[in-house]
């Protein structure tokens, strides 16, 4: 932690409580807050240094615990700067070794703001002019170290309703402030720290883990006012602390709607939901197990069946939205009859691109309707993915000779890809968690990008694939929270990027105010006025939109397939979305029906 000199006698103490105050209060937040900051800079600089005189006070006395908590408020301002600077060259990095092996294996840890935030801590203790008996690589390595025991402990707090972050929060700050004073002093001289310098150091930690949010919170208010990147720059990425030791990149207008009761109502409902998925998920027989399942087995493996006398065990049959088992090669003739007019992804030509939210994709899943993904993934040479995970979508892609990428996944098993035909080489992959942490909601899902080239053309972009927060909790109420993360995502991609974001937007894109923050930063929503149904409960959901392209794209066509009876929502609750590229003078849109539409019952 930022040292905090003890130069007083007890002369303050009978000055009154201005003089106390001053000096058990502010002068330790100072000295440990802008005066570090100021003495690092003072160090290199060779400039005198400057210490405020604080009360020289007795171990564990009422001055030194409130001394100490007072150090731990002023340190968040550095190690906050800290962790923001370290990102930016993290992303610095990261741009200059795009389209590199070294750049593919380091990207990663490049965009990762845990990782940053760690690297800005252990810089910022190696900044600083050690005291007596210690190293600046002890500094770098204690700091270090305690800010991953910060990151680990918080991560695993995500999921603990408020009351018990209030309390988990200030007790891993103690731990990696412990951490801090033990690892320095041990990696300087081989020696453990006395115990009040450990305890003071602990009691700084357990502060710094409280307050750090809220300093985030207002830096980010300042600095999102600055002005914008440089061509050929990210733009500015506050980023992102996934696990709370520094919020999230934030915006004015949008996060501030989102009132207290409504956070721990959506909070509430989210948790409730994500513990629902994890004790109902449903079991994919084989197709084979399939024709000698009675519906009362049907049932026992988590789905609807008319016949069945035992349909008291489906929790979800009695919220009246019951999930059918439609018979897997029925379903894939039924896919091939909506799908046989489409042409094949091919090695030149128009790009085909496709949306699709899969719905719990799982490896079993993946396997049972195997020959339904058959007729539908070679159609595109890349695919937009919601409701995946790895074990599924590698599954299809294996079975389709495809490459695939893929977000990590929440609680809930929800993880946002790519399926990638082979036509296309995947120049670099970014996760953005900064989408996935909003207010602490748990099991958002992080925005997923690939850095694609057209090996038939040589041409490249950047595709985004999206999963917004869910209505659940009522429309309005959850808004806020989709135009947040819209913000943020405008604010990650930057200026000048040039691709495609797709994916279920869960807003209705005919009619929807919540994207405007990525409207207003240039993206167009693809035919727009659309306002054909993509999800089973109704309205335009999934779709996608575009920036800077040298390709012009054709209205999406859907295949609701959930519309077939024969089909159901067994296969997904959200339609099938299709758009072609085609090379455009301008970069413009071209409206037009690919000559492949035939109409037919599976679709509109």
């Amino acid at each position: 932690m930022p040292d905090i000199p003890h130069e007083s006698s007890q002369q303050h103490k009978s000055e009154g409580a201005l003089s106390w105050a001053q000096h058990n209060v502010l002068d330790p937040a100072l000295n440990a807050g802008p005066l570090a900051i100021y003495n690092v800079v003072a160090d290199a600089t060779h400039l005198p240094e400057v210490h405020l005189d604080v009360d020289d006070a007795k171990p564990y006395s009422a001055n030194w615990f409130v001394q100490s908590l007072s150090g731990g408020v002023g340190a968040a301002a550095p190690f906050l700067l800290a962790g923001a600077g370290a990102g930016k060259v993290f992303r610095a990095a990261d741009t200059a070794l795009a389209g590199t092996a070294m750049g593919e294996t380091l990207s990663p840890m490049l965009t990762s703001a845990r990782a940053a935030n760690v690297a800005g801590a252990a810089a910022f203790g190696a900044m600083q002019k050690p005291e007596e008996g210690h190293t600046r690589l002890g500094n770098a390595i204690g700091m270090g170290l305690g800010f991953m025991v910060f990151d680990k402990g918080n991560m695993l707090s995500r999921e603990l309703p408020l009351a018990q972050k209030l309390v988990a929060y200030p007790l891993t700050g103690f731990a990696g402030g412990a951490v801090m004073s033990e690892g320095s002093q041990l990696f300087s001289n081989g020696k453990l720290a006395p115990v009040d310098k450990v305890l003071q150091s602990a009691v700084q930690g357990m502060t710094l883990n409280s307050v750090m949010p809220l300093a985030h919170e207002g830096f980010t208010r300042i600095s999102t006012k600055s002005a914008p990147s440089a061509p050929g720059e990210q733009a500015p990425n506050l980023e992102v602390r996934a696990n709370g030791i520094i919020g999230d990149n934030s915006v004015s207008g949008a996060a501030e709607k989102i009132t207290p009761q409504t956070t721990m109502e959506l909070h509430a409902l989210s948790k409730a939901y994500s513990e629902w998925i994890r004790d109902n998920r449903p079991n994919y027989p084989t197709t084979e197990e399939f024709a000698k399942l009675t519906p009362e087995e049907i049932v026992q493996r988590g789905f609807y069946h008319p016949d069945a006398t035992n349909l008291d065990q489906l929790s979800l049959f009695k919220e009246g939205k019951p999930r059918p088992l439609p018979d897997a090669g029925v379903v894939a003739s039924e896919v091939g009859k909506s799908v046989q007019g489409m042409p094949m992804a091919t090695a030149d030509g128009n790009l085909i691109l496709g949306e699709w939210n899969m719905e719990f994709l799982t490896g079993d899943k993946a396997a049972y309707f195997k020959d339904s993904y058959k007729q539908i993934v070679p159609r595109h040479h890349l695919m937009f993915v919601e409701e995946a995970n790895a074990e599924g979508l590698a599954k299809i892609a294996q079975d389709n000779g495809y490459n695939f990428e893929i977000s990590r996944d929440n609680s809930r098993g929800q993880a946002v890809g790519f399926l990638v035909h082979p036509r296309l080489k995947v120049l670099g992959t970014s996760t953005y968690e900064e989408i996935a942490n909003v207010d602490n909601i748990p099991d958002l899902r992080p925005a997923f990008r690939v850095d694609l080239q057209d090996t038939a053309t040589g041409e490249k972009f950047s595709a985004v694939t999206v999963h917004l927060k869910s209505m659940r909790g009522g429309p309005e109420q959850t808004a806020p929270v989709r135009t947040e993360q819209a913000q943020r995502l405008a604010n990650v991609l930057g200026p000048n990027f040039s691709g495609i974001i797709a994916g279920d937007w869960n807003t209705f894109l005919n009619n929807s105010k919540e994207l405007k923050p990525l409207t207003d930063a240039g993206f167009k929503i693809l035919n727009p006025t659309d306002a054909t149904s993509t999800q089973a409960m109704g309205g335009r959901l999934d779709g996608f939109l575009y920036k800077n392209l040298p390709w012009m794209m054709s209205n999406p066509e859907v295949r609701p397939f959930f519309q077939n009876p024969k089909i159901t929502r067994g296969l997904s609750d959200h339609g099938l979305l299709t758009t072609t590229l085609t090379k455009s003078p301008n970069g413009g849109v071209y409206s037009f029906v690919p000559n492949f539409v035939a109409q037919d019952a599976s679709r509109n």
